[in-house]
């Protein structure tokens, strides 16, 4: 096999920064990664992590380190492989944590104050009208979007949506 197709050869490459060898590592392994990932993802919210994220921020630290002399006995295909793997299941681990933080909504209860039930105190507390601070921000943002409307169509479709909106939502 010529050095031009080695694993071994691209992963010295890519220790002395080269761009291209990484595009092939890229290449060779990447879709195998981001079906490793997709299996210790089952389950979990996709939303909130993706795959690809995962992968491309693998390559990206695998890159970052080999160029600092990080991996001196990586050499070959089945070691980069293996090193891939346990560095996407680290950041999946890592994902997880991040995801589940409570300040990240994971673990927490989500109520609909539709329920009615102990949320009416809530509900009385809020009030159905907006805040003085609420209709002032509205009213900017709607200055702020018709002043990049300008003048014509457009401008008179959008004034009149918002007002069609305005009426049906009156009604209930």
């Amino acid at each position: 096999m010529s050095d031009s197709n080695n694993v071994s050869h691209w992963i010295d490459l890519v220790k002395n920064g080269d761009s291209a060898a990484a595009n092939r590592i890229w290449q060779h392994y990447s879709e195998r990664l981001v079906q490793s990932v997709r299996r210790r993802l089952l389950g979990q919210n996709r939303a909130v992590t993706d795959k690809e994220d995962i992968v491309l921020s693998v390559f990206d630290s695998f890159y970052a380190a080999a160029e600092k002399g990080r991996f001196p006995d990586l050499s070959d295909r089945e070691d980069l492989w293996q090193l891939l793997l346990r560095m996407s299941a680290r950041k999946v681990v890592d994902k997880q944590r991040h995801d589940l933080r409570q300040r990240r909504g994971g673990d927490v209860e989500i109520c609909s104050l539709d329920d009615r039930g102990d949320n009416e105190s809530i509900i009385e507390a809020i009030g159905d009208e907006p805040s003085p601070e609420m209709v002032l921000m509205m009213n900017e943002s709607v200055e702020q979007f018709f002043s990049h409307i300008g003048v014509g169509h457009l401008r008179d479709l959008a004034v009149a949506r918002l007002y069609a909106s305005r009426i049906e939502s009156a009604r209930f």
